[in-house]
């Protein structure tokens, strides 16, 4: 298994810039001390940032704090011929840890950055900073710098945002509780269409049934099944947004065997009903 704890930026500079190339993300449960500016430029299917799990879109632009687990996986039906990939900014916390943004001039971003640590989510035109992210590849690492604060301040006073994760959400656990939920996270990616029950868990995981409930629960701040409910309704909103199935074969490809719990389901997490949902995606503006 690949390693869950990444470091990201080195310690002779404060950040660094990458733009990844891939038929896919790697599906990593993974945290970080650096801060990250993130823009999907392709790819399609969930997004877990602490205990939120959501659909990931191509034009996702994304701000995660110090040490926020997160992951990023396409789904099965995101085929080879297409590419997934992204934009990164990694800040290492001496960025955001000078005197010089605290001064009054840099309260929007010192209010983002405190935001940052459940994760946020921006809405808008956000294909405009991935072209001024983009441009920073050419800039020399001074001009870049200042250019990153500009676009913070950018995000910070001109965009709308809701952040991810719950306040209540916990980032204090071991390398070995990321490597569990890894491998029950990855269980429930790869047959979350079938039933999926306690036994077959623990039996990868090592643990007995009540001890594999209180770890999941204390790690990620919510039930195994709750887990599991939202991310079978996270891959259904993306079949409602992507396809024509109707809600019965959506409700059927996402490991649900009936449709009036489907419906409860749905309507439990994102308050309303699939097909509401399906018409209010329909009567989005695009840019």
């Amino acid at each position: 298994m690949d390693p869950i704890y990444k470091k990201n930026v080195d310690a002779r500079h404060s950040f660094k810039l990458k733009n990844t190339i891939g038929q896919s993300f790697d599906g990593l449960w993974h945290f970080h001390e650096e801060y990250e500016l993130i823009y999907i430029w392709g790819g399609k299917g969930e997004k877990v940032i602490g205990d939120n799990v959501s659909v990931l879109n191509k034009g996702d632009l994304l701000f995660l704090g110090s040490e926020l687990p997160h992951l990023f996986n396409c789904g099965q039906e995101f085929t080879k011929k297409d590419r997934a990939g992204s934009l990164v900014i990694h800040l290492n916390n001496i960025f955001f840890n000078n005197d010089l943004l605290k001064c009054p001039e840099f309260n929007s971003i010192r209010k983002l950055v405190k935001q940052s640590k459940s994760g946020i989510e921006f809405f808008g035109e956000t294909k405009v900073i991935a072209d001024r992210i983009q441009k920073m590849f050419t800039l020399d690492r001074t001009d870049c710098m200042l250019e990153i604060l500009s676009v913070l301040n950018t995000l910070s006073t001109n965009f709308d945002s809701k952040s991810l994760a719950s306040s209540g959400y916990t980032t204090s656990f071991s390398k070995e509780d990321y490597q569990r939920i890894n491998k029950a996270c990855k269980y429930v990616m790869e047959h979350y269409k079938e039933d999926i029950s306690l036994d077959d868990i623990v039996s990868i995981i090592g643990l007995t049934k009540a001890a594999f409930c209180r770890h999941f629960k204390k790690v990620t701040g919510k039930t195994f099944f709750t887990y599991i409910k939202e991310y079978r309704i996270g891959q259904a909103c993306r079949l409602l947004m992507e396809t024509n199935l109707n809600v019965t074969e959506i409700s059927y490809k996402c490991g649900y065997n009936s449709i009036s719990n489907f419906n409860k389901q749905f309507k439990d997490i994102l308050n309303t009903n699939p097909s509401m949902y399906r018409e209010r995606f329909d009567n989005q503006p695009s840019f």
